[in-house]
């Protein structure tokens, strides 16, 4: 993890039994939380990862910063405290649209946050939230998408899986959303995996739960398993959007401290 520097930008409360899993074995799942008995809510961070690269500092992911309101936005203050302005951020690589990843991109002003970053979009996403109208329930994400991104008309790069952008190689991993995509930095040992996991502590131990917010149940089972055998196989990081940074041992997955 070379590098790479974890941000917390805010966290919510998520309630364990939106895993089909959990509701179907609550004892179980208790356990694995190292609870008497299943809580009915658990906060879950949101993170984003900065990445020093030849080109200057980058973003993976934004938070959910403005658009999400309350509970978010800590990301510029703490890129802040480690002496890195806004306009320094040259890349964002996102791994999907939902507003806890993309929100941050907007600064309260309702203008680009970054006002020189460049957007690493991939391309199922951006074709699913953005090209075409997604199911009717699934509309204020996609208007949420809009606005995150409207700002940096122009500046916008549609990847597909095996592109380069900068030290990030695309890798598909649909499951949670149609196009979510995963960044391998091979140069900084990690793998930037997104919402793979929710909560690790459950889906680490039990890779097939996914949640009712995954939009393919089995694809991303498929996703979380074989990102993890990635990053094992190859002794890399593994960023993670609601787990933070995880390290593979002989004991399994654990949490990067910070120095």
């Amino acid at each position: 993890m070379r590098g790479v520097v974890p941000i917390r930008d805010g966290s919510f409360a998520f309630d364990p039994r939106l895993m089909p899993g959990v509701r179907a074995a609550p004892d179980e799942a208790a356990r694995l939380l190292g609870a008497e008995a299943l809580q009915e809510a658990i906060e879950v961070p949101v993170w984003c990862y900065l990445v020093q690269t030849e080109d200057g500092p980058a973003l993976v992911d934004t938070g959910g910063g403005a658009l999400m309101g309350a509970g978010f936005g800590a990301l510029a203050g703490r890129l802040a405290a480690l002496g890195i302005a806004l306009a320094e951020i040259r890349t964002v690589w996102l791994t999907h649209l939902h507003g806890d990843h993309c929100g941050g991109l907007l600064g309260p002003d309702g203008a680009a946050a970054f006002p020189e970053a460049r957007i690493a979009l991939p391309e199922a996403e951006a074709a699913f939230w953005l090209d075409a109208a997604p199911p009717a329930p699934l509309r204020p994400i996609a208007e949420d998408a809009r606005r995150a991104l409207a700002p940096y008309a122009g500046r916008i790069a549609r990847v597909r899986e095996g592109d380069r952008v900068g030290p990030a190689v695309a890798q598909a991993a649909p499951g949670h959303t149609a196009g979510h995509t995963a960044w391998v930095f091979e140069d900084h040992d990690a793998l930037a995996a997104g919402d793979i996991f929710h909560v690790p502590a459950l889906q680490l131990a039990r890779p097939d739960w996914s949640t009712d917010w995954d939009h393919d149940a089995a694809a991303a089972t498929h996703a979380r398993q074989a990102l993890t055998r990635r990053a094992a196989d190859r002794g890399w990081a593994l960023l993670t959007g609601h787990g933070g940074p995880l390290a593979p041992g002989p004991e399994g997955w654990a949490p990067i401290r910070p120095e």
